[in-house]
């Protein structure tokens, strides 16, 4: 499944503020019982390799995450499945300002687009981005 990433509006048919009602509904499967990630406030889609994060306060959509066999595409590029590298280039190209953490990957608050690429460093420059987070202004906060 390929998604398409709109800046803190949505990733594909998912809108970020939709509930988990909603969300469910616009998922070819239904989310796994079973999960330790944020109790409630997380579906999982194991087929899809996707993550809905809702908050506790009114339970709608914060962010998504996502890896393969799901696709990110921004912009016209796919940005996960590629090495942490090309991908970080790319989005460099929408923000020049985006936070590297080692470990981790980036993060782009203009964008509302984080990269998680673990194994990337000077010693594994061709570490691949393992999953895309796309999230709405304030889950940082």
């Amino acid at each position: 499944m390929e998604l398409i990433i709109k800046p803190y509006e949505s990733v594909g048919p998912i809108k970020l503020g939709m509930t988990k009602e909603e969300i469910r509904s616009v998922l070819p499967e239904k989310p796994e019982d079973s999960h330790n990630i944020r109790g409630p406030y997380t579906d999982s889609f194991q087929r899809l390799f996707l993550f809905a994060y809702y908050t506790a306060e009114n339970g709608v959509c914060e962010a998504v995450e996502f890896g393969q066999p799901t696709i990110a595409i921004f912009e016209g590029k796919p940005i996960n499945g590629l090495p942490f590298a090309e991908a970080k280039k790319w989005l460099e190209k929408f923000d020049s300002e985006m936070k590297f953490e080692r470990h981790v990957g980036v993060t782009s608050y203009k964008l509302g687009i984080g990269l998680y690429a673990p194994n990337y460093d000077e010693e594994e420059p061709d570490a691949y981005v393992e999953a895309v987070i796309v999230f709405r202004k304030g889950y940082y906060d």
